[in-house]
């Protein structure tokens, strides 16, 4: 089960990267898109929270209800192979720390959903710029903090 949502969540999030003008602002924006799941334009903070879940599950290889850094850093965002080609692995792998690391409140290198949630939901709050409790697109690109590390990291939009 886990595999299929793997599976759909990085087909939906990164399906066509391939054709991408600008890598970190197209895979950003078809992640909004894999969340927006009433296709209104905007992700409310259920959406959100519904994709992290999905998320977190897939990651749990072993089914324990906790995220290692291992199993958090064996799950592929879709960004690795830029990383990769653009010689910005090393970086990327940190910036994916730094965001392991704001998100385990207890410190243990081991993340529960619960702090994961807490990790989504400050995120999603943080991005809201006009504070009208959903995301859409523009706020999600310029202002989640997950995903402008992860993109400042491969430094693709510069």
């Amino acid at each position: 089960m886990k595999k299929v949502i793997l599976g759909i969540v990085a087909y939906a999030i990164f399906g066509t990267m391939a054709v991408a003008q600008s890598p970190g602002r197209d895979l950003a924006a078809l992640a909004f898109a894999s969340e927006d799941s009433n296709e209104d334009g905007f992700v409310s903070l259920g959406e959100h929270q519904e994709q992290a879940i999905n998320i977190f599950l897939s990651m749990d290889a072993n089914d324990d209800g906790l995220l290692s850094w291992r199993e958090f850093s064996f799950w592929e965002f879709g960004m690795e192979l830029i990383a990769d080609d653009s010689q910005r692995s090393q970086a990327y792998e940190t910036a994916r720390k730094v965001v392991f690391d704001l998100w385990d409140r207890s410190d243990d290198w081991k993340l529960t959903q619960k702090e994961q949630l807490r990790g989504i939901t400050a995120d999603f709050f943080q991005a809201d710029e006009d504070r009208d409790g959903r995301l859409s697109k523009d706020e999600m690109l310029k202002h989640s903090i997950i995903n402008v590390t992860l993109r400042s990291a491969l430094k693709l939009d510069q």
